[in-house]
């Protein structure tokens, strides 16, 4: 009997084990999956895609909320330009200096930096733009940069030298100061050129000179009205050119206007006179563009106005009387 009793034990624990061994292999096994339907006949089988590898360090950004329904984000109407602001051999860099950034139509902008922030960045809006540094007794020669507000720039580079002023006087046949006169200062070896206004007595300066060669124009830098004058800067000092006389000056007005004899607007006028002179300008509101400062002669003019469309005419300058012409742009 006791043996008949161990035989049994026996055959049950040889029975759990081998219900436990199939539990365990069951569950190792992985969920079965459909079988996928068999394509149409014609159809090309359908390969499936891997999900896109991450680069490492790659970053991936959220999508704004103007890319998330289908809007395009707002385009910054300014230009961001970078660029570097060294010091010429032998000169100590300054502990402090600036950037003017001169464009037509606007006050010049002046950005102020620490000496050790020798690398600098600008936002300025789409268009020309000229770039001078300036510091204690030094500054840089001017530097002429076009935003188009789409191609970045590379890295603009200002090298700060030692400078000095030049000042001076134009004046009237009659000995008078020639009030608002342009007079323009610009480096022999280069084309960027300063500008500045002869004020109520027909006084005229430009500060922070480097040192070097330059040339004086009055009226414009295109068509000066008189001779130009050369002048050097040496040292860091204040150099005064002699009064300069200019000619008998006329004044002009010229319209811009379409087919239908309507005022066109925003139209850029410009062109040289027979005896010297320039003029330059865009058409106000009322399709008019006046210029002083004009000797007497003719003025072959070119016009380019919005939409493509263009013109050519003159005008007569006499002394002592404004002259009027009217264009019209096709």
């Amino acid at each position: 009997m006791p043996t008949q009793r161990i035989a049994l034990l026996a055959v049950g624990l040889v029975l759990a084990l081998a219900l436990g061994w199939t539990l365990f292999q069951v569950g190792g096994i992985e969920e079965l999956k459909p079988m996928p339907e068999p394509a149409l006949e014609g159809s090309a089988p359908s390969v499936p895609v891997p999900a896109p590898r991450r680069e490492q360090g790659a970053r991936t950004s959220a999508p704004t909320r103007a890319e998330s329904q289908g809007e395009r984000p707002a385009a910054d109407p300014r230009g961001r330009v970078r660029g570097e602001v060294g010091v010429a051999a032998g000169l100590e860099f300054p502990a402090l200096f600036e950037v003017l950034a001169e464009t037509a139509g606007e006050p010049p902008r002046v950005h102020s930096f620490a000496g050790p922030d020798r690398i600098v960045t600008l936002d300025l809006a789409p268009g020309r733009w000229q770039l001078l540094a300036r510091a204690e007794g030094l500054a840089s020669a001017p530097l002429v940069l076009e935003l188009d507000g789409e191609a970045p720039l590379p890295p603009f580079r200002l090298v700060l030298e030692a400078a000095g002023r030049i000042g001076g006087r134009v004046l009237d046949p009659r000995g008078e100061g020639l009030a608002g006169l342009p007079v323009w200062l610009g480096r022999r070896s280069s084309n960027p050129a300063r500008s500045a206004l002869a004020d109520a007595e027909g006084r005229y300066s430009f500060e922070d000179v480097p040192l070097g060669a330059y040339t004086i124009s009055f009226g414009s830098k295109d068509g000066p009205i008189a001779a130009v004058v050369p002048v050097e800067v040496v040292a860091s000092e204040v150099r005064e050119v002699p009064p300069q006389t200019m000619p008998e000056l006329g004044e002009g007005e010229i319209r811009v206007v379409d087919r239908e004899n309507q005022a066109v607007a925003g139209a850029r006028v410009y062109g040289a006179g027979s005896r010297g002179g320039w003029i330059d300008g865009l058409s106000d509101s009322a399709g008019v563009i006046k210029a002083r400062f004009l000797p007497e002669g003719t003025f072959f003019l070119n016009v380019s106005a919005p939409a493509n469309r263009s013109g050519q005419g003159q005008l007569e300058v006499h002394v002592g009387r404004i002259g009027k012409a009217q264009i019209q742009v096709r």
